[in-house]
């Protein structure tokens, strides 16, 4: 493979002239080039940057001398890559190394002040990459980053594939400690699995480890892991050693709610919300799914087709749903909900409010489900019927979640949807995969 790094500074690439990167260069199996793009100006002064159109702070740097060099390096034939690194580039990741490395050339492109003329990502670049939500002084040190990382995966530069398969982002995990000898140094031994010679143990050891590693490091890393049944064991026993016992109860409020003129109403009971409601909490391990509705008639209701299912034909014709309502309380105000928690359990709930509408401070449901987990304690998650609960219901919460967002325009889920959508955010299996949030 060659790759060709084109800056201004070149002296600052001399740590790809050592150890294993200096080593596949001398052996032929790299063919390093880094070029300055000062040689590819035309004036007595090597100008490489300009004025920006428009105005603004700082300089640009100019396409006719990259574009110059870019065609003075590339390949012809070849599948080349040409990457420009930049702070609104797409994050540079392992899966992005590989991708890289099974190109025949890949070229950098290292930005500079205040970034490159347009034109050249417009007609030379097929990657734009970034390290990270930072700002550096230039494009030097990403792809000296970036080059190392595809280097080393093309064959022959590491000793064996195994160097880099096992090691940490080959999986999307991070990879599990690792120990040498002494056996035992300053009063710290290596775990005693490792020496024991059962692989079968020592291999179940390094999985959780890892899993360990990322789930505290980079979570975002267990969303898109190929997680096995036994993964998300170790990671539920591990998600109940780390978080505080906590409960969590739902409410479902009838009044006070708005209707679409944004007048305060009093909806009516759905059969639908009542049962699939009760299911879904059920499933999540919800304490208590509060039905809020202070009108008579709605309670008598309520109260009558909970005795057919809880009591009468609907408890011996359909027992699991009988076990799902029976966590159904009525409560005339959210404040009774509220007291009934604080009576049973001991101490106030911290209200957590759901809204359809975007407003300054709401939460991410990975940092929602993080909270309960550190924090421990009770939870009462709250939503409306109805157009959606009033502002005065939203001010007094203590935690709002930010709102479910579909692939298109149009966002009208049922309650009873988003029900089910949020349960599973904070407290279903995709918790043990750290829940990838919706426009995070």
């Amino acid at each position: 493979m060659r790759i060709d790094i084109l800056t201004l500074f070149p002296e600052m690439f001399a740590p790809l002239q050592h150890s294993i990167i200096k080593r596949a260069t001398d052996s032929g199996i790299l063919d390093l080039h880094i070029t300055n793009i000062r040689d590819y100006t035309t004036d007595k002064h090597h100008t490489a940057d300009d004025k920006l159109y428009g105005g603004g702070a700082g300089m640009v740097m100019k396409p006719e001398p990259i574009f110059d060099a870019v065609a003075d390096c590339k390949q012809a034939g070849g599948k080349v890559r040409v990457v420009l690194t930049s702070p609104r580039g797409e994050l540079f990741t392992q899966r992005k190394a590989e991708e890289l490395s099974q190109a025949e050339q890949v070229i950098f492109i290292c930005g500079h002040y205040e970034g490159v003329d347009q034109r050249v990502e417009d007609a030379l670049v097929t990657d734009v990459l970034s390290l990270g939500d930072f700002v550096l002084t230039g494009g030097e040190v990403p792809a000296m980053v970036m080059a190392d990382a595809v280097a080393r995966l093309v064959p022959g530069v590491l000793g064996t594939e195994a160097s880099f398969v096992e090691e940490s982002f080959s999986g999307d995990l991070l990879e599990y400690p690792q120990y040498t000898r002494p056996l035992e140094y300053n009063g710290m031994s290596v775990p005693q699995v490792l020496t024991g010679g059962n692989h079968e143990e020592i291999r179940k050891w390094r999985r959780q480890k890892s899993l360990e590693a990322t789930a505290a490091r980079r979570p975002d890393l267990l969303e898109k892991a190929a997680l096995t049944q036994e993964d998300v064991g170790m990671l539920k026993e591990l998600q109940q050693g780390r978080e505080k016992p906590f409960r969590l109860f739902v409410s479902l409020v009838h009044y006070p709610v708005y209707n679409k003129k944004k007048h305060i109403i009093n909806t009516s009971l759905t059969n639908l919300d009542l049962h699939d409601i009760a299911r879904a909490s059920t499933t999540f391990g919800v304490e208590k799914y509060y039905l809020v509705q202070p009108q008579e008639a709605q309670i008598q209701l309520i109260e009558t087709l909970l005795a057919h299912w809880k009591d009468g034909f609907g408890a011996s014709y359909n027992p699991d749903r009988h076990n799902a309502l029976d966590r159904v309380a009525i409560m005339k105000t959210l404040e009774d909900a509220e007291a009934a928690i604080v009576s049973e359990y001991g101490e106030r709930p911290k209200i957590i409010c759901t809204t359809a509408n975007v407003q300054e401070g709401m939460v991410p449901y990975r940092e929602m489900r993080d909270t309960m987990g550190e924090v421990g304690g009770n939870y009462l998650l709250v939503f409306g019927t109805g157009w959606g609960l009033t502002d005065e219901l939203l001010a007094r919460a203590d935690y709002v979640l930010r709102p479910i967002y579909g692939a298109r325009e149009y966002n009208h889920l049922s309650v009873r949807s988003a029900v089910s959508i949020i349960l599973d955010r904070l407290m279903g299996e995709s918790n043990a995969r750290e829940n990838k949030e919706n426009n995070s």
